[in-house]
């Protein structure tokens, strides 16, 4: 005779891989471990050392479990606002940056035109309501992110000095965003998973410049 399904069976968690839990969210596994590490999500740990997520919990950071929550723009984080925080910020944020002094008008021209795609690009990986959507808003930026640190390279710029302060403004960046979440009683969840996507999204940006920093190195060189 046939059963239906387990009477529980819907009430049991599914624990998933670090590789199927950072491809279901659309994030690196680096950032899932660092949510895992910072207490963000629920998981436990193999006799093995591998991380088991919950699905359940997983679940409620989807873009889908947000489609009604504001954009960043809605916010007040249009890619203008944001470029203009930064800019009043950024001489304190990173005040030492050798391979600046004595760049052309022309060199900070590109720069400030980089620095405004790399911000739109973030908040459009951001507000990407799926992964096609997010890989296209992100695009120029790691294009943006290239050049930064080619001409980098080019004006002397060691890599160090070069990422440290990259970062620095990412950093800037994440907190310009937290602070207009908390301004606008943004619920956590939603925060969490806005903060997240920026912070992945600075990661690939990162890796975009130390990539063409290197590439830079091996051009330059006899």
């Amino acid at each position: 005779m046939p059963t239906g399904p387990h009477p529980y069976a819907e009430d049991r968690e599914v624990w998933l891989g670090v590789n199927e839990a950072s491809a279901m969210l659309g994030v690196s596994p680096a950032t899932l471990r660092r949510w895992s590490v910072a207490g963000k999500i629920v998981t436990f740990t193999t006799p093995g050392g591998h991380r088991r997520y919950a699905r359940s919990t997983l679940e409620h950071l989807l873009p889908d479990a947000a489609s009604t929550e504001p954009s960043i723009a809605a916010l007040g984080g249009s890619t203008d606002r944001v470029v203009e925080i930064l800019r009043a910020s950024i001489s304190s944020t990173c005040p030492d940056v050798g391979w600046l002094g004595g760049a052309s008008e022309q060199t900070l021209v590109v720069l400030a035109l980089g620095g405004r795609t790399l911000v739109d690009g973030v908040l459009g990986y951001v507000d990407g309501s799926s992964r096609r959507e997010r890989e296209m808003a992100l695009a120029p930026a790691l294009q943006a992110a290239a050049l930064h640190g080619r001409l980098a390279r080019r004006r002397g710029g060691s890599l160090g000095e070069t990422v440290a302060a990259f970062q620095r403004c990412c950093s800037l960046l994440l907190d310009v965003l937290g602070e207009l979440a908390c301004r606008h009683g943004l619920a956590t969840p939603a925060t969490t998973r806005m903060l997240a996507r920026a912070n992945d999204a600075g990661d690939r940006l990162v890796v975009a410049l130390v990539l063409a920093h290197a590439e830079a190195v091996e051009v330059a060189a006899p």
